[in-house]
């Protein structure tokens, strides 16, 4: 599977999770629910940390894959420059013997060094742009797990007080009833 059915399974599956979300929210709004439509808007809330997290992974791929490209870009340059450096050694052959050794020796020698710096700038500039690029990501992730702890939380706080009033309705419900029965045991009583 390509990096584009990966994203394209994953933006059905944000989409899905937003509409069932969406859906539970209003089918709880309308049954006056409120379990429901929290776990609706948590389901839709978690859907968009996920699109925003794959985006941020996206954006920091992209940062690296650029990079590389200007890795390649200076090799490239490096290798024209010592290509031209290889030329003018070519043209200068023509001079005395000592003086064409001497030559293409201190030509040689600034390629390797000019090819040697501008490689490790640019190894340098794409290391630190892969260790921001894996920063944001890693900090777009932290930020993203944390709220969905925290909507997590609410929610198991909501699902508790939910709990507790059913406890209280049902408790009411058989004072209730009992009342009921008392009432119909001294009413056949007297």
């Amino acid at each position: 599977m390509s990096d584009d059915d990966g994203a394209a399974s994953s933006a059905r599956r944000d989409l899905v999770d937003k509409v069932a979300g969406r859906v539970k929210e209003v089918a709880g709004a309308i049954v006056d629910n409120d379990d429901l439509a929290d776990r609706g808007r948590l389901q839709q809330a978690e859907a968009e940390k996920r699109r925003e997290a794959e985006a941020d992974e996206t954006a920091a791929s992209l940062e690296i894959e650029e990079a590389e490209q200007d890795i390649a870009s200076t090799e490239a340059e490096a290798d024209v420059a010592r290509q031209d450096v290889e030329d003018r050694t070519d043209a200068n052959e023509a001079a005395a013997q000592n003086d064409r050794l001497r030559q293409h020796q201190e030509a040689e020698a600034d390629a390797m060094r000019c090819a040697k710096e501008a490689r490790i700038a640019a190894e340098t500039q794409s290391e630190r742009r892969m260790e921001e690029a894996d920063a944001s990501r890693r900090a777009a992730e932290n930020a993203a797990t944390d709220e969905i702890s925290a909507a997590r939380e609410d929610y198991d706080e909501s699902l508790n007080k939910a709990d507790a009033l059913e406890r209280e309705a049902a408790e009411a419900r058989e004072r209730a009833a009992q009342a009921q029965r008392d009432l119909e045991t001294n009413g056949d009583d007297q």
